[in-house]
């Protein structure tokens, strides 16, 4: 469910309890998200998970990117579900899903395809994950009898390689950031890889043996199973030669964020299968990276934490316009490793290729020489690709700044949507992305204009966790009291349902604190005791979501805490009735002062 849909949520459902009703104390409050439950909650959860018995567990995976996984259930993290699922006593449900496909958990877990992801990076953001099963890393595959061996990403030897890189890969944007910008096959993104299994990733790896590639730059597990199965390959791990780009991470299952019994559930039955999940692993030659929280220790140096270097550069990813080189590095180039000249465009167009498609992959490539030149020869700047997105959204994904200037200047619609109804500035709210999302409310762009299940842009903006975006919208005008949905709640409402970040990478990748947003929302005269449908305020949702911090926030502000709801109730009375220890603490301490 999303943040907004919580909103209403707990605003009917708070509502709907019978005023002064007895209640007996429930396991966990099913609004509040794990990481904000109190210490005994979780305690509660963790008893009810060692008795809680699951028929089937039900699985989101990728249909086809072996050797993780299948929808045969040949790879790493079917056997090692499967393994859970035996020691859980339940039979295994997928869902499959390829996992690049945008809105990944909004497609599942929203969407009630799947209750746990397969596998995905420990501390994953917006979901809550089990205990790290295992750490891996990139790697360099050669051909052992090529005896290769590289100091680092600065040696001088991979100047003269070639080496085949993924599309959106930690390792291409380590051998860009030490100059490696030539020489490399491009392996593109395919959501189709289940049905053309040579799309798949691991497919680089076999190109090093087969003599194609001088090497490929991977993740570590690709290469380990095509090693595994005989190939005379050599694996360097590249994790202690970068200390800018992530390059070894923790892998977990992932659950709903307000699940805890199904996460608790999960990790006694990780740490119970700790033998079987080794073999799978070791059979599957997966280079296994030293790791004491994780089920599955490694053997390999790990390189720790890489904090410092997500501190000082993670605001600019948020903050900043791309950098030239930093665009053109980052831009997928339709046919791997080449720059397509005008000259080919006109050979293509000369043999019968569509415009149109020519047109779209010189977006991806951010090409805007190309872009013209294709435009001049007919294309349709507004026409949407086959996976339903105009050019223009395409950039804005990318968060290339420069390329969506481009591309209105030359005609695009600013109005433009995906075949969802998703905006162009729906699309910059996502990526979190302050340049796109001023350069568009510059532009003229519908600052009212509403996402599916309409909501309003900066109530969007604060319910995905996406503050650097509403930071922006707040500073352009967008409107503060604006309602939205059947409830007609407001974007301080939605800012009373969010909590402060105690991760340090959510926080860095959020921007602001939901206090400091708050803030930017009263300064902007965003009314605090604004009343929904049921005549419930910021501080009553506040109080129904435990969020002491927010509460604290209204009424250092000036809320009306006395405030009564259509059937008479206060923030207090609503915070007793959920056993919203900390939210009611914070009321009463309040009430105290006044």
């Amino acid at each position: 469910m999303s943040t907004v849909g919580m909103a209403a949520a707990v605003l009917l459902g708070v509502l709907a309890r019978p005023a002064g009703a007895a209640e007996q104390k429930p396991v966990f409050n099913k609004q509040i998200i794990y990481e904000q439950m109190t210490a005994a909650e979780k305690t509660t959860a963790r008893k009810a998970a060692k008795t809680r018995r699951y028929e089937t567990l039900h699985f989101c995976a990728d249909p086809g990117n072996m050797p993780l996984s299948n929808m045969a259930g040949e790879g790493i993290q079917n056997r090692i579900a499967k393994a859970v699922a035996d020691r859980m006593g339940a039979k295994v449900s997928t869902f499959w899903r390829p996992y690049i496909e945008r809105g990944l958990t909004r497609e599942t877990f929203e969407n009630n395809e799947c209750d746990i992801l397969i596998e995905v990076p420990f501390g994953y953001q917006r979901i809550l994950t089990t205990v790290p099963i295992y750490r891996s890393t990139y790697v360099l595959a050669t051909r052992t009898d090529r005896a290769i061996a590289i100091s680092g990403f600065d040696d001088p030897q991979l100047k003269s390689l070639r080496i085949g890189v993924f599309q959106h890969s930690a390792f291409r944007e380590a051998l860009a950031r030490h100059g490696k910008k030539e020489g490399l096959d491009i392996h593109v993104i395919s959501q189709n890889a289940d049905l053309e299994p040579w799309r798949q990733p691991w497919r680089q790896v076999q190109k090093v043996v087969d003599g194609e590639l001088d090497a490929a730059g991977v993740w570590g597990p690709f290469a380990g199973w095509v090693k595994k199965n005989g190939a005379p390959l050599t694996l360097q791990p590249v994790n202690l030669m970068e200390d800018q780009v992530v390059l070894e991470f923790d892998l977990a299952f992932g659950v709903r964020t307000n699940d805890p019994v199904l996460k608790f559930a999960l990790d006694f039955a990780l740490e119970a299968s700790r033998d079987e999940i080794r073999a799978i692993l070791v059979d599957f030659g997966v280079p296994l990276v030293r790791c004491s929280t994780c089920v599955v220790d490694g053997d390999l140096p790990s390189h720790g934490t890489y904090f410092d270097r997500i501190v000082e550069e993670g605001d600019k990813r948020f903050t900043a316009v791309a950098p030239e080189a930093g665009r053109r590095i980052d831009a997928a180039l339709a046919d791997p490793g080449q720059i397509v000249d005008i000259a080919e465009v006109e050979a293509d167009l000369a043999a019968g290729a569509d415009v149109n498609e020519l047109f779209q992959r010189a977006v991806v490539a951010s090409d805007e020489a190309r872009i013209d030149a294709l435009l001049a020869k007919g294309a349709d700047i507004n026409r949407r690709s086959k996976q339903g997105t105009p050019a223009v959204i395409a950039a804005a994904q990318s968060r290339d700044t420069d390329l969506v200037a481009f591309l209105l200047d030359r005609g695009a619609d600013i109005a433009a949507t995906d075949l969802s109804g998703w905006s162009l500035l729906h699309h910059a709210i996502l990526r979190n992305h302050q340049p796109t999302v001023r350069l568009l409310a510059e532009r003229g762009a519908d600052l009212s204009g509403r996402a599916p299940g309409d909501v309003t842009p900066l109530a969007l903006a604060i319910s995905e966790g996406k503050y650097w975006a509403a930071e922006t919208l707040i500073a352009v005008g967008a409107p503060v009291d604006e309602t939205f949905g059947t409830e007609k709640l407001t974007a301080m409402m939605i800012a009373a349902t969010q909590y402060e970040a105690n991760n340090r990478d959510i926080q860095i990748a959020q921007g602001p604190s939901i206090i400091e947003l708050a803030e930017a929302l009263r300064a902007k005269g965003a009314d605090l005791d604004a009343r929904s449908v049921h005549g419930v305020t910021a501080a009553m949702i506040a109080a129904g979501h435990n969020n002491a911090a927010m509460v604290g926030f209204l009424a250092e502000a000036g809320a009306d805490l006395t405030a009564r709801s259509n059937d008479g109730r206060t923030a207090l009375d609503i915070a007793t009735t959920i056993r919203a220890d900390g939210a009611a603490k914070a009321l009463r301490l309040y009430q105290k002062k006044t």
